[in-house]
């Protein structure tokens, strides 16, 4: 059966620095989707060629109790934390990032994109860790493009690779602490398809530009579409001359209390009042450049 379509929404515009960004999630209809609490879309950002800088800092922030999810559709994204990680990945690939206790990170146009020039184009969703992995030891990996499962659709329609968790018995290496799944849908022109949803998940798409009839409603230009928890069934129809993108995710319902504030998801107001106190006494730690 097929799922209905709750709501929809366009976002709000917010600036990031010098970028510019489309705030999809919470907003007005949705509070969070299985455990994707936040997602932003980074505008496509054109960087001229010339001499890379290397970062100041003044981009660095914390986060406590998520996991970071960064996804590329062009150009290159550099990576460091306090950890003492640091990344470059490159389109078709993403960052996760377990901050648990406690981190800073940095994500910039990668040295190399700055040298040559092009177009950098992310989404970066928030991923709320259940309460005991909230108090572990952060962590990082870099999925490079080809480190990406991809499953080919029935009858040529185009290809799903699946950024987190799993599809068709090919899974994302990328670590989960709750049931969740995060699919990139490559729709050929003219194509439809179907996929399936395990029942009582949560569940959302996002299409970043072309249009895309999703059980029979078309939606474009960086839209959020929520579904009803009922039915198993997600349709998308490609009516259009070029290929379209839809990101499809969500999971399990999340339980446990919510307290969000900055750059911290915790289960409580003191958890909040304590990711703080920790990040201003030098907790989290320092990024070496």
């Amino acid at each position: 059966m097929r799922k209905n379509i709750a709501s929809s929404n366009s976002g709000i515009q917010a600036s990031v620095g010098k970028f510019l960004v489309n705030r999809l999630i919470p907003n007005h209809y949705v509070d969070g989707v299985g455990p994707f609490v936040f997602l932003d879309r980074l505008y496509p950002y054109t960087q001229k060629p010339g001499t890379a800088k290397k970062p100041n800092g003044d981009f660095a922030h914390p986060h406590r109790g998520i996991a970071t999810f960064s996804y590329v559709f062009s150009g290159e994204l550099e990576h460091y934390d306090s950890r003492g990680h640091h990344d470059v990945v490159a389109a078709g690939g993403a960052q996760w990032m377990k901050a648990g206790n406690g981190i800073v990170h940095d994500e910039q146009v990668s040295a190399h994109l700055q040298e040559t020039g092009g177009t950098l184009h992310s989404l970066q969703f928030w991923i709320n860790l259940p309460a005991a992995n909230k108090k572990e030891t952060p962590a990082y990996r870099g999925l490079q493009p080809d480190e990406v499962p991809e499953v080919d659709l029935p009858g040529l329609a185009g290809s799903l690779r699946v950024l987190i968790g799993e599809y068709e018995g090919k899974s994302s290496p990328i670590e989960m602490y709750s049931g969740q799944f995060n699919y990139h849908v490559k729709l050929q022109p003219g194509a439809s398809t179907t996929i399936a949803i395990k029942a009582g998940w949560e569940s959302a798409a996002f299409v970043p530009t072309r249009e895309v009839l999703i059980n029979g409603e078309a939606f474009n230009n960086s839209e959020l579409i929520s579904f009803n928890d009922e039915g198993t069934e997600i349709t998308l129809e490609n009516r259009g001359t070029e290929v379209a993108d839809i990101l499809l995710f969500g999971g399990e319902r999340y339980e446990e209390p919510i307290f969000a504030e900055g750059p911290f998801v915790m289960n409580s107001r003191q958890e909040i009042a304590q990711a703080y106190a920790d990040f201003f006494n030098q907790k989290y730690g320092e990024i070496v450049y």
